[in-house]
């Protein structure tokens, strides 16, 4: 099973790969694939997967994509059509099912990208197929990294919720970290995230997890805080990042309405709590 998700990968256990390892690994070829189009991905992320399918299935094997009504099934058949595709359509459930043989494969789909300035540094990163801020680094993650790089020089970073990478990449080109580990529950985010890191000659150790912990203590966490999440979750994950801060140094950013509820779950730990404010976010920053 290929995950696009942290929940998806636990769920499957030692029977799952996360899509951004499967993108790059020479896996097992399989008699027939199965291929569940993801919400919130888009039509252009159509391409991508059927790239990995014909690379999963083994001769003969036919390939069947299962989309709900809302996701188009039409559109998703003639864009796969129109790559050479030869599809027959009945129903699976409340599914549409699309079923054919792949064709042979065409390159890799390119991800769209834009240019940004990351450590006094221009780069290009990707950034697609519905991850956060697709064609801007957003401006809480600007702020962070801002105040991240005036932070004296460590051996290794670790950027919690890194999406495609800007933070981690950032500190490693400005000279903050040597290296970087980075985690995020988006199996997507971090197949980018390793492309641009990979771009930009940066050393980033990914780990598909929701929680701050499963990486190796280091000197400075950086982290944009997902706000979404539900209370008891938040508990646990703030608890984390404290843990974290205990050992070394967080610096971490939210939206300016919410900096007393955070800084409370961080004092709470036993943390002191410094601020770097920005226009509308600001950075959190927490040690002992």
């Amino acid at each position: 099973m290929v995950a696009f998700h942290a929940a998806e990968l636990a769920r499957a256990g030692g029977a799952g790969v996360g899509f951004h390892e499967a993108m790059e690994a020479d896996l097992q070829r399989a008699s027939a694939v199965a291929v569940h189009l993801p919400t919130y991905r888009g039509l252009a992320f159509v391409p991508v997967l059927a790239w990995l399918a014909g690379r999963l299935a083994g001769e003969g094997a036919a390939v069947s994509w299962y989309a709900a009504r809302q996701q188009g099934p039409d559109s998703v058949r003639k864009l796969l059509e129109a790559a050479g595709w030869r599809l027959e359509r009945d129903r699976a459930g409340r599914l549409i099912r699309l079923c054919g043989p792949p064709p042979p494969p065409p390159p890799r789909p390119e991800p769209r990208r834009f240019a940004a300035e990351l450590g006094q540094r221009r780069v290009e990163l990707a950034a697609d197929y519905g991850v956060f801020s697709p064609e801007r680094i957003d401006d809480g993650t600007a702020l962070l990294l801002d105040v991240a790089l005036r932070h004296p020089a460590v051996d290794r970073v670790a950027d919690v919720g890194t999406g495609y990478g800007p933070l981690a990449i950032g500190l490693v080109l400005g000279g903050v970290a040597g290296a970087a580990v980075a985690t995020d529950v988006d199996c997507v985010a971090l197949w980018l995230a390793a492309q641009n890191a990979g771009a930009c000659g940066v050393p980033v150790e990914l780990t598909c997890t929701p929680d701050p912990a499963a990486v190796a203590a280091t000197p400075l966490t950086v982290c944009n805080v997902p706000t979404h999440i539900d209370r008891h979750e938040t508990g646990r994950f703030m608890a984390a990042l404290a843990g974290r801060a205990r050992r070394g140094r967080l610096l971490a950013v939210v939206h300016a309405s919410l900096e007393a509820r955070y800084t409370r779950h961080l004092e709470s730990h036993g943390l002191r709590v410094g601020r770097h404010p920005g226009a509308a976010h600001v950075v959190l920053d927490a040690g002992r």
